[in-house]
């Protein structure tokens, strides 16, 4: 019976019983279950460890449409068949039937790597040559954005068309060898959903006809989904004025993982396109891992197994591996380096050059394998054949269903690959941190039959602030006056506050200015809006100025990613029978009130630098110290590398370059933001904001002046 085959596989594992029952009922036999969690060789046993295979759908049976066949421009035809495109594939065929070439907006939903980008292209050049307006193609991340910038330059300047990349505020100076264009009026724009929604909120944005958003559940991302919701309302809002002067914009969203299209298509005027199938068969195998060195050593042999193997069409396979964290990337990068897997890992902490060359490296199959993190599931475009999971969290979170899907779909390319693989990799009972509820092998059967979450946008007080603000700023920019009724008519999905509130609280704070029923932006108010700050914050930033350039930026933007060494932390641990955190500022006081029971000399004489430095200070003392520390080492030209490698040389503290490359790129951001705000309210402060964002930038170029702050 069931109940009893129950009972005898939990005597052998200790797992949940609900998976146990899904087990049972698949292999309909109580010792396949109980080797698949006992087996000493698991990928010599691949129909034992294949939970699954997901495959083609009614769809595919249709009769796609030939290139030749298509009302589109024949330079556009020409372009495609010399990328080897004869026909359609089934999921751009839907678009065509579904009206994409003649201007409807559409909603498509299908697989990863099941060729949606083309269906952007379609559109979009069709659109161009037609002359309806530039095309702009929008992605969430900015390592995304520079693979089709590149991907766009190269199809379509050999047809006259300039392509161009919009990226937001914040990127350091680098030296890039190819020379990037960021020219707002080329035909073709690439650009970061904060690139272009800074286009718009500055007014600066004209003559569009398509727009692709890629990634539009995105729409379900803490900050990033109210963000994009007020970008596609300031889009659409558009789209509406120019179609009462008889023009019109394409918008056109795409995404692998949406669990209500209909009603997200409904709410977005568009028309919907579902496919269910897959470009390639996707296996998903399930390995129960006994431990972490039990996972990186299933992880070498997957990627050997994989680049050993060819496919039909001649490439080997190569493994995409998704991991928690950027520090945890690197690591297991570096392990597998030391075990002779050519590896490397990707992630965006990482400089520009830094990036092409491991995606390079990858297409050229010169490594074996990637490493990444899970947040950079979306913007990844690797021609995996398998994809490995040797965690199910991200961050400090476990995965969702949106994420789950995304990393699997990465696996199997179309013209590559014969078959996509998954390895999830489960530690039965894992839990990354105490507060997480369920262990990882919990997760993983939820994650294995879960569907595509449904795409939910709601505000807090704080994005609908920030939101309404971008939107004043749009409307005035674009149309001149801005009438209360106006505001109403942008169409965002996630208001949920008064309209009468909202606006009193950005009047309050003297960002806008009320004269009867017309609105208008305050500079301070506009500044806010160009620099993407809820205003709580813009008033934090404002209330500041007085302080010295460095104390308002470290105040603004803390540094806080830093590490003990994990041969540090554990004979620390072992010496006071506690097992202290990671993270240095959890352990800082720990350390500080057990240092008389360390005798060790060659510990103490690691550990003293603490106690000594930072004798009498407090965490925030601490953090200061260490932003100061950080900001001087870049002013006095250190990359992040360098930064990272003399914090671990003088301190003996770790901090990955990754972190510290975030961190100065957001420091820029806080000090354009400082710039501005300092523009209306304080203009000393302004101009050392201008200078420390310049030095902070490149400091290789900056012309010899003396900054004005304390150190």
């Amino acid at each position: 019976c069931l109940d009893c085959a129950i009972e005898e596989v939990k005597n052998e594992v200790n797992i949940n019983e609900e998976f146990i029952e899904k087990l049972l009922r698949r292999f309909k036999d109580v010792n396949k279950v109980i080797d698949l969690f006992t087996m000493k060789n698991p990928l010599d046993n691949p129909d034992l460890t294949k939970y699954d295979v997901l495959t083609g759908s009614k769809e595919d049976t249709i009769k796609n449409y030939k290139i030749d066949d298509l009302d589109i421009p024949n330079e556009l035809k020409e372009t495609i068949k010399n990328r080897g495109i004869k026909e359609l594939l089934p999921v751009q065929t839907l678009a065509v039937k579904g009206g994409l070439l003649d201007g409807k907006d559409l909603i498509i939903t299908s697989a990863t790597s099941s060729g949606k980008t083309l269906i952007g292209e379609l559109a979009g050049i069709k659109n161009l040559k037609e002359g309806r307006g530039r095309f702009l193609f929008l992605v969430p991340l900015v390592a995304l954005a520079n693979q089709k910038y590149l991907e766009f330059k190269d199809r379509y300047e050999k047809i006259g068309l300039s392509v161009s990349l919009r990226v937001g505020m914040g990127r350091l100076s680098e030296d890039k060898s190819e020379l990037i264009n960021t020219d707002i009026n080329a035909d073709i724009v690439v650009g970061t959903y904060e690139g272009i929604d800074f286009l718009l909120r500055s007014g600066k944005l004209r003559n569009i006809g398509t727009v692709v958003i890629d990634e539009v559940h995105s729409l379900n991302m803490e900050e990033r989904g109210a963000r994009l919701d007020g970008l596609i309302g300031r889009l659409r809002y558009l789209k509406r004025y120019l179609k009462s002067n008889s023009k019109n914009i394409q918008m056109i969203y795409l995404s692998a993982t949406i669990g209500n299209p209909e009603e997200l298509a409904k709410n977005l005027n568009a028309n919907v396109v579902i496919y269910n199938g897959r470009p390639v068969p996707l296996e998903r195998h399930i390995i129960f891992a006994k431990n972490d060195y039990n996972k990186l050593n299933l992880i070498k042999e997957i990627v050997k197994k994989e680049f050993n193997t060819k496919s039909k069409y001649g490439f080997r396979g190569q493994s995409l591996i998704f991991t928690y964290s950027r520090k945890r990337a690197e690591y297991i990068s570096n392990f597998l380096n030391t075990k002779g897997i050519k590896s490397d890992y990707y992630h965006g902490g990482m400089e520009y050059k830094r990036r092409r060359m491991v995606e390079d490296n990858f297409l050229n199959q010169k490594i074996m394998c990637v490493v990444t993190t899970a947040a950079l599931a979306a913007g990844v475009d690797f021609p995996a054949s398998t994809a490995v999971l040797e965690s199910l969290a991200m961050g400090g979170d476990w995965l969702n269903p949106s994420e789950f899907q995304q990393m699997c779909g990465r696996a199997g390319r179309k013209g590559m690959h014969d078959t996509g693989k998954v390895y999830m990799l489960v530690e039965i009972g894992k839990k990354y941190h105490a507060k997480m509820g369920n262990t990882e092998d919990e997760v993983a059967f939820k994650l294995l039959s879960s569907e595509a979450e449904d795409v939910l946008v709601e505000y807090t007080e704080d994005e609908e602030l920030e939101q309404m603000l971008a939107s004043i700023s749009f409307i005035e920019r674009y149309f001149k006056s801005v009438a209360k009724h106006k505001i109403n008519k942008v169409p965002l999905m996630g208001r949920n506050h008064d309209l009468n509130y909202i606006i009193e609280t950005l009047n309050n704070y003297n960002m806008i200015k009320l004269s009867g029923n017309n609105i208008n932006i305050t500079k301070y108010g506009y500044a806010t809006a160009i620099s993407f700050l809820y205003p709580n914050d813009a008033e934090h930033i404002r209330m500041n100025l007085n302080k010295s350039i460095m104390d308002l930026t470290v105040l603004i933007n803390p540094f806080e990613s830093l590490y003990i060494p994990n041969h540090i932390k554990n004979k620390i641990s072992k010496i006071i029978h506690t097992n202290i955190p990671s993270r240095f500022l959890d352990a800082y006081e720990i350390v500080k009130e057990n240092i008389s029971k360390i005798t060790d000399r060659d510990l103490r004489d690691k550990i003293l630098p603490w106690i000594v430095e930072f004798e009498g200070m407090i965490e925030d003392n601490i953090v200061k110290y260490f932003s100061k520390y950080i900001l001087n080492l870049r002013i006095n030209r250190k990359t992040p590398s360098q930064i990272s490698k003399t914090i671990y040389e003088n301190f003996n503290l770790q901090t990955y370059s990754g972190y510290i490359y975030s961190y100065l790129e957001n420091t820029i951001k806080v000090l354009d933001a400082i710039e501005k705000i300092g523009n209306v309210y304080n203009k000393n402060i302004s101009n050392e904001a201008k200078e420390f964002k310049e030095k902070i930038s490149n400091p290789y170029k900056y012309k010899k002046r003396k900054l004005k702050y304390k150190k």
